[in-house]
């Protein structure tokens, strides 16, 4: 991989406008007789830009005026005006508080010396709770601070500015109080402007003190300063502002910052290490692998390993990862080791079992009869009626890339809602003739996940006519389905990498120009995986089949599945679902969603079959404030396909 250029060089966002960009408001500081006016203004955002309205912002000036609070406003913005005695803007400097529930506090000291023209300033909030599978901040100001400690002569500060320095060091480091730190290194940027490092320090103790947009703008100075020079310099910059891009989650434009960093700095432990999570991000394994590697070399911690087996899994090497999760493991149970860790242990695990099941020979002498089994990458257009075969497969990649992008959205934007769900289950007869069934209303609560960044949803149901939480039925024969509201996610971009896909063609389906894809998921690279219980036994399942894609919308009108392969061991012939999406809107909100309106599913067990049909209707949004009774949940961890009475697809 070649380093980037200095044009491709973004530092969090500074020039690009995603983290830091004042707003340049039409007050220009008048004066007033022998006063001016001192505009304080911003913008709360947070890591991804959105507006958050409603927090609460406390208003410190350091040299004269009173104390001030405020509440965001719809827009996210807030604004006052000091008018105070005629002076230099370099006498002015105020240090902002801003809170809201679920973001970290943001103390930010803004310096009105660094803006000449009345601004509104973005205030950028971030998360409560960090990515737990990101380096921590704690980390990189330990990896970082050691080398920026000591500056002197050599690095063109005067005497003057190497005791004030010196001062804001022992504030930070030795005190740990990074916020009265900003003040001393504020002056010495202000009288060494040419210092890359000292730069870079203000931007560490920034970071430190909550105030992420500050650390933001001298991270990207430094950084410049860096690369141009190529010698000297800061490099401690560069690999800041790759952190600070990995925890947006931009993995792309981390590696811009990383390799330029390991240019400069070579053999840097967290540099290979972070540029190995930022390709594992990207999905580039083997490039994942090899900088983990050189990592590991460099002396890098344990998490480079853990990563490194992710990396392994992800170029479908088992062996190698399964030896690797047992040298970081040494000797360790993983049950008593972090969340994060026991995840990816369980892939281990779960992808073992899958390479058993579906990669190795099949040592049960029962079989399961697959003469009319269907495989639907090479599924016959003579029996789609109606439709006009593709001429090749030139179609398919910007298909899949529309598609893929309508689902990331409907996951990162979707609200919890609720909605009436009428379940029939039935059993079934020669020629599908109903020998039984049973029927039950809920109110169905289809809830965000608790975590963001990993997309799919939590469900819950209420029995209309009492609080009996989910369907019954098992004791009696029948099955219990769930988890249909998160099957498009075969199509998002994150979990495409695990199906081969085919485009069949165009068809006229249900009033839709459609596009129909054929997919069948990858056992050894899946990340969805279903399951299906039986008493105490279950089983992985994995899918294939067909996808209706509308040609002006490219949403998915309707899915077809089936299982890509029978479960001897459970005795599962076939299991097939069809899933009817229809268009949901909602009063508040301005964009509509495309949600399951009818469901069936179909199972061939020990010899029986069983058909449960699900109908969706009243969709309404659900807030915390709704007096709804719900029971246990359907699902705990989404994205993983967990069990749920017999069967579950999520």
């Amino acid at each position: 991989m070649s380093p980037m250029g200095l044009s491709s060089l973004s530092a969090t966002g500074y020039d690009n406008g995603t983290v830091f960009e004042p707003w340049v408001l039409e007050l220009e500081h008048p004066y007033w007789g022998n006063r001016r006016e001192h505009v304080v203004a911003g913008r709360v955002v947070s890591l991804a830009g959105e507006v958050i309205r409603g927090a609460s912002v406390h208003v410190s000036p350091l040299t004269a005026g009173d104390l001030r609070d405020f509440k965001t406003d719809a827009s996210g913005d807030f604004q006052t005006v000091y008018l105070l005695n005629v002076g230099p803007l370099a006498d002015f400097r105020v240090r902002l508080t801003v809170r809201k529930n679920g973001f970290q506090t943001a103390h930010e000291l803004i310096d009105y010396a660094d803006f000449p023209k009345a601004v509104r300033l973005p205030i950028t909030l971030r998360p409560e709770k960090p990515d737990p599978k990101l380096l921590s901040q704690q980390n990189l100001i330990a990896h970082v601070l050691p080398e920026l400690k000591s500056l002197g002569a050599s690095d063109g500060l005067s005497a003057k500015s190497e005791r004030k320095y010196a001062k804001g060091v022992e504030k930070f480091v030795a005190e740990r109080r990074p916020d009265r730190s900003l003040n001393n290194f504020l002056d010495v940027v202000r009288h060494n402007p040419a210092c890359a490092r000292c730069k870079t320090m203000l931007a560490l103790a920034e970071l430190d003190s909550g105030d992420w947009d500050g650390a933001s703008r001298h991270v990207n100075e430094a950084a410049r300063m860096t690369v141009k020079e190529q010698s000297g310099g800061s490099p401690e910059s560069l690999l800041i502002g790759g952190v600070m891009e990995s925890w947006m989650h931009h993995p792309q434009e981390a590696t811009n910052f990383l390799v330029w960093a390991d240019k400069l700095h070579p053999k840097d432990a967290l540099v290979l290490q972070e540029i190995g999570r930022a390709q594992l991000q990207l999905r580039q394994y083997g490039m994942a692998d090899a900088y983990l590697e050189r990592a590991i070399h460099a002396g890098a911690g344990p998490d480079a390993r853990l990563m490194c087996v992710q990396a392994l899994l992800g170029e479908d090497d088992l062996d190698a990862a399964s030896f690797e999760m047992a040298r970081y493991l040494n000797g360790r149970n993983p049950k008593t080791l972090p969340v994060e860790t026991r995840r990816i242990w369980d892939m281990v695990q779960n992808r073992k079992e899958i390479r058993a099941l579906y990669a190795g020979p099949n040592k049960r002498k029962r079989r399961i009869r697959q003469a009319e089994r269907v495989n639907y990458l090479e599924y016959s257009t003579a029996q789609l009626k109606g439709l006009e075969p593709a001429k090749n497969q030139s179609e398919l990649k910007p298909i899949l890339a529309a598609v893929g992008k309508n689902v990331a959205a409907l996951f990162r934007n979707f609200q919890s809602t609720t909605s009436l769900e009428e379940i029939q289950q039935e059993k079934l007869g020669r020629k599908g003739k109903v020998l039984s069934s049973i029927e039950g209303k809920f109110r169905y609560l289809c809830l965000m996940p608790s975590d963001p960044a990993v997309p799919g949803f939590t469900e819950y149901r209420r029995n209309v006519k009492a609080d009996a939480g989910r369907p019954g039925g098992l004791k009696q024969g029948y099955m219990l389905t769930s988890g249909f509201a998160s099957d498009a996610l075969i199509f998002h971009p994150d979990f495409q990498p695990g199906s081969q896909f085919r485009y069949l063609g165009r068809q006229t389906k249900d009033g839709h120009e459609t596009y129909v894809v054929a997919f069948a998921q990858i056992p050894m690279r899946a990340a969805l995986v279903g399951s299906f219980i039986s008493g105490n036994l279950s089983a992985p399942t994995f899918e294939q089949g067909l996808a209706w894609i509308d040609t002006q919308t490219d949403q998915i009108v309707r899915l077809q599945t089936a299982l890509l392969k029978p479960l001897p061991e459970l005795r599962l012939t076939e299991e097939s679902t069809r899933i009817d999406y229809q268009e949901v809107r909602f009063s508040k909100l301005a964009e509509a969603f495309w949600l399951p309106k009818e469901v069936t599913v179909t199972v061939d067990w020990q010899g029986k079959t069983l058909r449960n049909e699900h109908r969706y209707s009243d969709f309404r949004l659900f807030s915390v404030a709704n007096s709804e009774k719900i029971g246990k949940p359907q699902r705990k961890t989404p994205g993983s396909k967990e069990p749920a009475g017999s069967k579950n697809r999520n």
